[in-house]
């Protein structure tokens, strides 16, 4: 079976590629198999953390947006006739000032479209407006407190109807459990994966969509007990973390707290599940099936609540998104709304969930494994580096474009050992990571061998002829 290309593909540590020295071109196991050997070394460190960004979510349909998604536009057009107030006119403007001041020349992956009131830069391959999604919400929010403030001019503007819409729109294209699978993707498989890939893709189809964020977890957990809970940290809005613990009865400490109403309560990521002791000396046993698991950015989940008391300090609530639907309240959901992130990270909830983050991968023998994550983010980025100070800290990004992204070039030049970047078609894929670089620490998963040993007891006892 064909798995990679190795001219396609890079295996970095420091600045120096290994592929070359490590592939085998009769047996590409055997470099598949030194990956997973990397980073089994790596994950049984008593400090892990992962960091996923837009590339694992993008098989799901998920759209990302860094730059304003075109079905968000096309939303706030058909929204515009809904209400009777003229958002996309109000968003037009808005993106023709951001524009003016930040993109002054036509770029090879630019075209100007004119007409109707959309004379704005676009991205030449998709459509996209080049403008970055959380720029527009953070200008639109930042406009509309500066009009709220000044008291002397009665507000006829649209604004926050536009900001409502704008977050109702990525609700839409964010809801991973109503998206297909994006039809480029299936172009991608049919014409340049390799065997291996096109498996992958056949896995998407025929079994549940979340599978390969189910495989990882499966995975993960096997890491032995004695070392302290994995840290799993997303800047993604989506829940398909979240349906994915959900399949596999996996316990999720995420800084909410309650049952029937889930508040937002940072001091529950210092909570842990134990069983109860079970003899004389109240020896207590830690449950194996438990993460830490933080949305750097928000999430389609949370929502204003304005009910502010001594159980409630942050007005932050957790609700099923059926729920948030029916009682329409996507408009209000908790999204980082700046791209300027430094000046917003004193605020709740994002204050408390970065430093949860700095302190954690600033711990002595840490790791941190980034996946599809693009560092466009400064703030994270910062974190990082920080602690890149720490001498026994080591960064191993897994991204699909890898060094071809400047960002991930910079890195890459400070020629650092602990520093490693898997990227490429093969191993830069979340698919092939989830699905062939975990390492596998028990070589079985043991419930799904009970599960298979139970199936065919109970075949065998349906299969005996009944009694006469």
């Amino acid at each position: 079976m064909k798995y990679f290309n190795p001219e396609e593909n890079k295996i970095y540590i420091g600045s120096h590629d290994k592929i070359s020295s490590w592939s085998d071109e009769d047996d590409e196991l055997k470099t598949i198999e030194r990956v997973r050997l990397l980073l089994k070394n790596y994950l049984e460190l008593d400090n892990v953390s992962f960091l996923f960004g837009s590339g694992t979510s993008i098989h799901l349909g998920a759209v990302a947006i860094r730059n304003f998604p075109v079905e968000v536009e096309e939303y706030l057009k058909e929204q515009e006739l809904v209400i009777g107030k003229e958002i996309y006119k109000e968003f037009v403007s808005t993106i023709e000032k951001i524009q003016s001041s930040t993109l002054t020349n036509v770029k090879e992956w630019e075209i100007q479209r004119e007409g109707e009131g959309e004379n704005f830069k676009r991205i030449e391959s998709s459509g996209e407006i080049a403008t970055e999604f959380e720029r527009v919400l953070n200008f639109l929010i930042a406009k509309d407190y500066l009009l709220d403030e000044d008291t002397s001019t009665p507000r006829t503007d649209c604004i926050k109807e536009l900001i409502v819409k704008i977050k109702e729109g990525l609700f839409l294209i964010c809801d991973v459990e109503k998206r297909q699978v994006p039809e480029w993707l299936i172009k991608l498989k049919k014409e340049s994966w390799s065997d291996h890939q096109i498996e992958q893709g056949n896995l998407l189809e025929k079994e549940s969509k979340y599978i390969f964020h189910e495989k990882f977890l499966k995975a993960l957990l096997q890491r032995p007990l004695n070392l302290r809970r994995a840290n799993i940290f997303t800047s993604n809005y989506d829940l398909a973390f979240e349906y994915s613990f959900d399949r596999l009865g996996i316990h999720y400490i995420d800084g909410f707290s309650g049952f029937h109403k889930r508040l937002f309560k940072p001091e529950t990521f210092q909570y842990d599940i134990f069983y109860p002791g079970s003899t004389t000396s109240g020896k207590v046993q830690r449950i194996e099936k438990v993460v830490r698991y933080y949305k750097l950015h928000g999430s389609l989940s949370w929502v204003n609540s304005d009910k502010l008391n001594s159980n409630n300090l942050y007005g932050i609530e957790e609700m099923a998104l059926p729920l948030i639907q029916k009682e329409e309240k996507k408009g209000e959901i908790i999204i980082y709304p700046t791209a300027v992130k430094k000046s917003y990270t004193l605020d709740l909830p994002y204050s408390e969930l970065f430093r949860q983050f700095a302190s954690t991968i600033n711990q002595s023998q840490s790791v941190l494994i980034t996946v599809g994550y693009a560092f466009a983010d400064e703030h994270f980025n910062d974190i990082i580096f920080q602690a890149l100070s720490n001498p026994s800290f080591t960064l191993i990004i897994v991204d699909y474009v890898g060094t071809d992204n400047p960002h991930i070039e910079r890195i890459k030049n400070l020629n650092d050992s602990r520093i490693i970047i898997l990227q490429g078609k093969f191993f830069g894929d979340f698919l092939t990571f989830a699905d062939t670089l975990m390492p596998d620490f028990y070589n079985i998963d043991s419930n799904e061998r009970i599960v298979a040993t139970l199936n065919s007891y109970y075949q065998k006892e349906n299969s005996k002829e009944p009694v006469a």
